[in-house]
């Protein structure tokens, strides 16, 4: 089966693609710039600027003036503006016997006479190391010539051949040009996914808080340094809580340890001293207070601990096959004999449970139960202490923000794989702000107890939800193992 990419490795496959046809498209353009530069520097340049030779000539030979040709005198040659041919430039006009008729600028190494292999010569190369240049007319042949040195001339010949096959030549050669590019796009595109990978590799260890360890070289060496550094730091913070952590769990045991054996004795005492018949009734109700007050505190110890054990995420230890039926009806038993509530035992769902209409109460019960559950063989695996206090915490609660009373209802059903365990009450619910934080424990010794029954749940693989809904709700699926 093959291994899914994630959104993040889509990324940096993205990353990669863009970077290879970036960098092919850009080779390609150069390719072409520079083609067609190649093009126009191997062009006759001479013919691009306004003072080339060859536009000289066509000057000197507009503005020429050929006098006495047609009356039979000897012809004379005038240019009128000799500002045409530049100063270092020279100029000559040959007849049709090869002897120099008119010239401007004339070197004295140059010959006044010529022959036809001369010529031939000159038309093409240079007339005594000075490039030349020529054109001719009816009335003879112009030279132009330029300072020694000032120009290169190289013989360049092609067949019609070659100019009938140059278009196949040049798409050949820019398919090799892209077939390069793109391989030398790819080896840079491979060369960065392979770092880009490391890096976002390294920053998703990084949020998961694990330990990063980078190669420090090359292009990313700043970055990766950075999250390496990061890295140690947090393992350094981490380690340091964890010892922290680790003393405030053995302070609490401790400490809680050291306050049961005393609260223990106080408890013992104060029972007795409440069912002394030789006290007062004053002093053993005082007694009576001494004892109740010292229960509190030592539930109050109790949860210390279990909060102390949750917020570290702590998996229960004393898990076994429960029947969710029985605990839940002990909890209730539980809650029923501190005399809160009045308990109504017939099986009511949940749609005959909301159509109820609330009955007269006495003011010493101000709460009524409903108790309603379909899931009498489900067995869970779980701690029966912990689920204990969640549920009882749980009911507690409706209790605790109800205090002019309210209708609590508790049902167990089975859905699917999971049992089922709904309660809610009719009464005015829990503050918002209290629903957004059930993932964590409070800093104080009051309102855990929705957060803490939250954490119990999902350390037995369960879910939980608590919602305000014509009062307050809580739904818990937890997976049986009997159904």
């Amino acid at each position: 089966m093959k291994k899914k990419f994630s959104s993040l490795n889509m990324t940096i496959l993205k990353i990669f693609i863009s970077i290879v046809l970036i960098s092919t498209i850009v080779a390609m353009l150069l390719f072409i710039i520079s083609f067609l530069g190649v093009g126009t520097i191997m062009s006759n340049g001479g013919d691009v600027f306004p003072n080339n030779p060859r536009g000289i000539l066509q000057k000197v030979s507009e503005n020429f003036l050929v006098t006495g040709n047609d009356a039979g005198e000897p012809a004379a040659f005038v240019l009128p503006d000799e500002t045409i041919v530049p100063e270092e430039d020279w100029c000559i006009l040959l007849n049709e016997n090869g002897d120099i008729v008119w010239s401007l600028h004339k070197p004295a190494d140059i010959p006044d006479h010529y022959s036809l292999n001369d010529i031939a010569r000159i038309t093409r190369w240079f007339l005594s190391d000075y490039p030349v240049y020529v054109r001719t007319e009816d009335y003879g042949l112009f030279i132009l010539g330029l300072p020694k040195n000032a120009v290169g001339k190289y013989s360049l010949e092609y067949t019609m051949e070659w100019y009938d096959t140059l278009p196949t030549r040049i798409l050949c050669v820019f398919i090799l040009n892209f077939i390069a590019a793109f391989l030398l796009s790819s080896m840079m595109g491979s060369f960065l996914y392979k770092k880009i990978r490391l890096l976002t590799d390294g920053l998703v260890k990084l949020r998961k808080e694990e330990v990063v360890a980078l190669p420090s070289k090359g292009i990313f060496k700043e970055p990766f340094a950075n999250i390496n550094q990061t890295s140690q730091t947090l393992a350094r913070k981490n380690a340091l809580l964890s010892k922290r952590d680790k003393a405030r769990s053995n302070w609490i045991s401790g400490i809680s340890h050291d306050i049961r054996t005393p609260l223990s004795m106080v408890i013992g005492y104060g029972e007795q001293l409440a069912e002394n018949t030789e006290l007062s009734e004053e002093n053993q109700k005082y007694a009576a207070i001494i004892t109740a007050q010292g229960l509190k505190i030592k539930k109050l110890v109790e949860d210390l601990n279990l909060i102390s054990s949750l917020e570290y995420e702590m998996q229960p230890h004393n898990k076994k096959p429960l029947h969710i039926s029985v605990l839940l009806r002990s909890v209730v038993s539980e809650l029923l004999n501190s005399d809160l509530i009045n308990i109504r035992l017939s099986e009511y769902s949940i749609e005959e449970y909301n159509s109820l209409s609330l009955p007269d109460q006495k003011s010493s019960e101000r709460y009524t139960l409903f108790l309603s559950l379909s899931c009498e063989q489900a067995v869970i695996l779980g701690d029966e202490s912990l689920l204990t206090r969640a549920f009882y915490n749980l009911l507690q609660n409706s209790i605790a923000h109800n205090k002019n009373g309210c209708r609590i209802f508790v049902s167990g059903s089975l859905q699917d794989d999971c049992v089922t365990v709904v309660i809610a009450d009719d009464g005015q619910g829990v503050p918002e702000k209290v629903l957004e934080n059930l993932d964590t424990l409070p800093n104080t010794a009051h309102g855990f107890g929705l957060p803490m029954a939250c954490k119990i749940i999902r350390a037995h693989g369960g879910t939980f939800r608590a919602e305000n809904k014509d009062g307050f709700v809580v739904t818990i699926r937890l997976p049986f193992i009997t159904p």
